[in-house]
């Protein structure tokens, strides 16, 4: 029974779980449950913001799931092994 308790406790709200992800071929370990658009954006590109000459394009691919698109304003529910590509796009 205390083996049970340990257990739920390690899961319990509030307690940080890692995901290992890959962006743009590298690998990354978060522990936010949520991934936004832009967030994967500062993964692949740290400090850099859309603008009107820069844009992004974000997708992903969840293994024995399903594969998408983020625009700014949505986010993803993050699952280890999630692979994300981002690419960068000069509108000049």
């Amino acid at each position: 029974m205390l083996q049970e308790k340990e257990s739920h406790q390690v899961d319990a709200p509030g307690h940080q779980k890692s995901f290992t992800i890959i962006v743009n071929g590298r690998r990354r370990t978060i522990t936010d449950h949520k991934l936004t658009y832009i967030e994967a954006v500062h993964l692949a590109y740290p400090g850099e913001q859309p603008s009107e000459t820069v844009s992004f394009t974000v997708t992903y691919s969840i293994p024995h799931g399903k594969d998408g698109s983020l625009v700014e304003g949505q986010e993803v529910k993050v699952q280890d092994g999630m692979v994300l590509n981002v690419r960068k796009t000069d509108r000049s």
